[in-house]
């Protein structure tokens, strides 16, 4: 991976095996090689990124430190990124307090040379210079070196607080957990640009592309890959809204009201659908037929080999709106779609099914999400279109069975904690049920009578609301949540 740099190779291999674990004193360990350098700065007292004015150097200046660093070294093939904590006194004198390469490389020695004799701006408080820290993230990606302050956002470094456990009749054991590892990353102990997953996809090479409003990132299980200018047409900090990967391993994504194509080895493809995304896209779903599936306001897109289609309530007068909320593509070929007022289905040929005049779990329901397991159990995930206040027992799951039964879980009947479910996932390795909730937490459902509960106040979750579940082709589960992305590894 780094090939050719000067002026010593010994620096390819240190930071290839660079861990990222950004020393913030939440260890015992890390709190005292924290306390030392402080010490050794001249100054225990400061606080982290904080400030009317907050402690700051000019993009100018690290921009020359870049140069500086590019025109001696050669980083070809390199992608990688070192994050530097930065002790900035009230006189403007500056130390570097703790960095990322755990290797202590030579390119880190020059860089902490450079940072401790910046010019630096003190942070203020009430227009009085007061001490803190700020980190400065260097990266490598495509033979360049580019760098930026990393500014904290202390609302995400509060704790999460606790979750709300509408059940309470049931006691969670989760005797499942000790067969989990956790594995937890943030913007403050790695290169993730932002806590928040907006949406995140595993590809065929079991790359998780993660999706954020500060962002995209890739991850192959040991580090993070930037996408930005040097490699896409985004940049660092392009809010993309969605992401998803096809039976091709093509990567789909939105940013700015335009739909981009990534093929391996290709690049990245503009796919200009604004006659039909006028309104936005809300998710790009893709479906076991090789079909794209956009969901907008203004009806369902439908993409397979750059054809088009529209279907909306002009089209298809039985949908009960043409605000499409979610959409999903069975094993049976039938095409479930929600919307705003309601779920539809509609078979192989083209018979709809309308659940609004029905008596089953979907009626007056908009289907938010859906997943299927091997022997054709279709599981919906459920918004209420009559919206009430408070935790809806009308929401949940709803259990389609492949003799045709319906089934519904909510926290009244069963062992859910709450009734608002953000994603599912169902384990093909495990044969279980994950179900990501807005507020309680993580849960694992066995498909028969056990029902576990995972969050910040039992577990290494990180908090309690999950936005979205995803498996790669070792089983191992993704979750992004509110608090940082989190890797559920079978020991």
């Amino acid at each position: 991976m780094l090939a050719s740099l000067y002026p010593t190779t010994k620096v390819c291999k240190l930071l290839l095996i660079s861990l990222f674990v950004f020393f913030l004193p939440s260890t015992l360990s890390a709190q005292y090689l924290f306390l030392e350098k402080i010490e050794a700065c001249g100054n225990a007292s400061f606080c982290m990124d904080c400030g009317d004015k907050k402690a700051t150097c000019d993009q100018f200046t690290l921009d020359y430190i870049c140069g500086q660093i590019n025109r001696r070294y050669s980083f070809k093939d390199v992608n990688t990124s070192i994050t530097f904590q930065v002790l900035v006194e009230s006189s403007g004198f500056s130390c570097v307090l703790s960095h990322s390469d755990v290797t202590n490389s030579s390119l880190t020695s020059e860089l902490i040379r450079y940072l401790n004799g910046n010019i630096w701006k003190a942070a203020k408080e009430n227009g009085k210079p007061i001490s803190a820290s700020v980190n400065v993230m260097f990266r490598i990606a495509n033979g360049v070196m580019s760098a930026r302050m990393l500014r904290m956002d202390l609302s995400q470094l509060a704790p999460p607080g606790d979750p709300v456990i509408y059940n309470k009749t049931i006691t969670y054991t989760n005797p499942s957990l000790k067969n989990y590892d956790f594995k937890v990353w943030t913007r403050y102990n790695s290169p993730l640009p932002d806590n928040i997953g907006q949406s995140a996809a595993v590809d065929k090479s079991d790359i998780l592309w993660y999706a954020t409003a500060k962002g995209l990132t890739r991850f192959d299980g040991e580090g993070f890959t930037p996408v930005n200018e040097f490699n896409s047409p985004f940049t660092a900090e392009t809010p993309v809204q969605d992401i998803t990967v096809d039976k091709d391993n093509f990567k789909w994504a939105y940013a700015y009201n335009r739909v981009y194509k990534y093929q391996d080895g290709a690049g990245w493809q503009i796919y200009d659908f604004k006659k039909f995304l006028a309104s936005g896209v809300n998710h790009i779903l893709n479906s076991r037929n090789g079909k794209l599936l956009f969901t907008t306001k203004d009806g369902l897109v439908v993409v397979k080999k750059d054809k088009v289609v529209l279907l909306n309530k002009k089209t298809i007068p039985q949908l009960p709106s043409s605000n499409i909320s979610y959409a999903f593509d069975d094993s049976q070929q039938r095409l479930w779609i929600g919307t705003s007022k309601g779920t539809i289905m509609m078979d192989g040929h083209s018979i709809i099914t309308k659940f609004n005049t029905a008596n089953t779990p979907l009626k007056n329901m908009s289907i938010s999400g859906a997943t299927e397991d091997e022997n054709g159990n279709i599981y919906f995930s459920m918004v209420d279109c009559n919206k009430v206040e408070g935790d809806n027992d009308r929401e949940g799951i709803a259990v389609l069975k492949a003799n045709g039964q319906w089934l519904h879980y909510n926290d009244k009947n069963s062992g859910m904690p709450a009734n608002h479910v953000n994603t599912m996932l169902y384990d093909k390795f495990e044969h279980v049920l994950w179900i990501g909730t807005d507020q309680s937490g993580l849960v694992r459902f066995n498909l028969k009578d056990e029902w576990e509960n995972y969050h910040n106040n039992n577990s290494a979750m990180p908090g309690f609301t999950v936005y979205q579940l995803m498996q790669d082709s070792k089983g191992d589960i993704y979750a992004t949540t509110a608090n940082g992305l989190t890797r559920i590894k079978k020991k």
